[in-house]
């Protein structure tokens, strides 16, 4: 608790600073009228910059409005730019699914476009009921229809068998047109193979009928003693200059002496030294006996598989054209 004597002091300076408050207030009340003008000068000033400051305000939104506006604009701008490469695309998809694959067509002048006349729709073509069907039938591989494929393979084996049974027809006629070339010369049919015999030629080489399989070969049989061979010789020597230009006929004329060197010079005699007749001699003066002759001349016909076909027992005109015709027949066979 504070005495009273430190209360007293506190009073007596509270009035003292009441007399000195006093005195200055007119003072301070001028002082204040003065500045009272500063005041109001502060107030406009921060009234004038509130207001500036509003202003900016204002202005930093018009800006943000306008960039607003501005990002608007470029978003639809965005969005159009996307719906045309959509409707692009959309088209380039439609051309290739409808295989058009062509380039894009120059623009026609307006002229150009007038002056072209309009040309009239073309209707589609209509589709038939039997071409329907055939469209819906199976193919085959080729791109024919099945029943086109079958009936093709019918017809080439049917004419397959025509053609062969057409063959086997002209065989016998064939054969009777050798038959009816050679008929003139009353041949003796045969059938078997050739015998082998054991022969030479005149200078003295071993020969076989077999080194002329391949060649339609006429062998006849002949002797120096034997005089209707010697009639028949030169007749042999035309027919076998007559053929002399193929290749795949032969005539051998094989004689059946004793000795071989009988044979030069009844040939020298005869004039038949150059004939184109090949001339043989058989070893075995029976070799004729081998092939079914009993007598001489005999004259056989042996086919290119070594094969007899026919016999002319005794003489025959072979320099005739029925001759030759006959041999001719018979080595087509």
């Amino acid at each position: 608790m504070a005495s009273d004597e430190q209360l007293s002091e506190a009073g007596d300076a509270a009035s003292e600073a009441a007399a000195s408050a006093g005195t200055t207030e007119t003072g301070e009340g001028a002082a204040e009228e003065v500045a009272a003008p500063d005041e109001t000068s502060s107030d406009h000033d921060g009234r004038s910059a509130k207001g500036a400051t509003e202003a900016e305000t204002s202005d930093t939104g018009s800006t943000a409005a306008e960039a607003s506006d501005t990002g608007s604009t470029a978003a639809e701008a965005s969005d159009k730019a996307s719906t045309e490469a959509e409707a692009s695309d959309k088209a380039s998809t439609e051309a290739e699914a409808s295989g058009t694959g062509s380039t894009e067509a120059e623009p026609e002048s307006p002229a150009a476009a007038e002056a072209a006349p309009e040309s009239p729709a073309i209707p589609p073509p209509s589709v038939s009921g039997k071409a329907q069907a055939q469209r819906g039938a199976p193919r085959s591989s080729g791109g024919l229809s099945l029943g086109a494929a079958v009936a093709m393979a019918v017809f080439v084996i049917i004419g397959g068998v025509l053609v062969f049974g057409f063959a086997q027809a002209l065989v016998p006629a064939a054969q009777s047109h050798r038959g009816a070339a050679c008929r003139p010369m009353t041949p003796t049919p045969l059938e078997g193979a050739a015998p082998q015999l054991e022969l030479e030629d005149l200078a003295g080489n071993p020969v076989s009928l077999a080194d002329y399989r391949g060649k339609f070969l006429i062998v006849n049989f002949w002797a120096t003693w034997c005089e209707p061979c010697t009639r028949e010789w030169p007749d042999l020597s035309a027919l076998a200059e007559r053929v002399a230009e193929r290749d795949d006929i032969v005539l051998v004329a094989i004689a059946i002496d004793e000795e071989k060197a009988e044979l030069a010079p009844y040939l020298q005699r005869m004039g038949l030294t150059n004939s184109p007749v090949e001339v043989l001699w058989a070893k075995d003066s029976e070799a004729h006996i081998s092939f079914g002759s009993e007598k001489i001349p005999d004259t056989y016909f042996v086919n290119r598989e070594g094969e007899l076909e026919a016999v002319f027992v005794n003489i025959r005109e072979w320099s005739s054209a029925q001759a030759l015709r006959c041999v001719e027949a018979a080595a087509e066979g």
